[in-house]
């Protein structure tokens, strides 16, 4: 039995997060059904990070065991030809027997992209989250650093997210900008349900004037949820690398 690692691009647009769910579309229910056609086998797809309806990704990684003896690039070609066109396997590697998407990956990186102009983006609506106000960009890049280290997450975690260990390691939180588009960029060991949307709604109120990047550090300490800002809505991101 081979154990094939997957590094997966995909639009989450039309899908209903990673995780299968009956009845709905998701990706990894199109990826097992779309094996299940290649091969004839019922697979389990596991993934680096179980993403959200309406996330993206351009560096997902998967992994799934099969007896079908095909070549990688076989694989490869067979897959994206009959997994939707929103959905991209962009490569096919052997893995080691114990290599699991998630429990072996040590680090995780995100974008979350911002549109930041007076109008909103046609040709990318559906992967950037429109602000049209003007930002403070200075203040929310001192305000990310805040989140640098090790902390307890508690306050920058969905309500219904109660994981018993709410510490993570965020070892890079910063901004890039380039004309009207501004991408936060986060790295970390792992991450709390919703906890870099929280954290970007949150950087969005300091750059609107209503927190002070010293409230950042503040807020981390209260580990309450309701002192820290709104979720940002899921389509600005998308998990660009797996490190393991």
């Amino acid at each position: 039995m081979q154990n094939l690692k997957l590094t997966l691009e995909y639009d989450g647009t039309a899908y209903h997060g990673w995780q299968v769910q009956p009845g709905l579309p998701t990706i990894q229910g199109a990826l097992e059904e779309t094996v299940k056609r290649i091969s004839g086998e019922e697979v389990r797809v596991i993934a680096a990070g179980r993403t959200d309806a309406g996330v993206h990704a351009l560096g997902q990684v998967a992994n799934f065991r099969t007896n079908k003896g095909l070549a990688l690039d076989t694989w490869r070609r067979a897959l994206n030809g009959l997994l939707p066109s929103d959905i991209v396997v962009r490569c096919v590697d052997h893995a080691a027997d114990a290599f699991d998407a998630r429990r072996s990956a040590t680090r995780k990186t995100y974008r979350y992209a911002i549109w930041n102009a007076p109008f909103p983006s046609a040709l990318e609506r559906h992967c950037v989250l429109h602000i049209p106000d003007p930002l403070d960009v200075a203040s929310m890049a001192e305000g990310a650093t805040s989140f640098i280290g090790e902390h307890d997450f508690s306050a920058f975690r969905a309500a219904d997210d109660s994981p018993p260990h709410p510490v993570r390691r965020v070892v890079e939180a910063r901004f890039a900008q380039e004309a009207n588009r501004l991408h936060f960029i986060i790295t970390g060991n792992g991450f709390l349900k919703h906890m870099i949307r929280i954290i970007v709604g949150t950087l969005l109120d300091v750059g609107r004037g209503t927190l002070g990047p010293e409230d950042l550090e503040r807020i981390l300490h209260t580990k309450d949820r309701q002192r820290a800002g709104r979720t940002a809505p899921p389509h600005g991101l998308c998990l660009i690398e797996v490190m393991y």
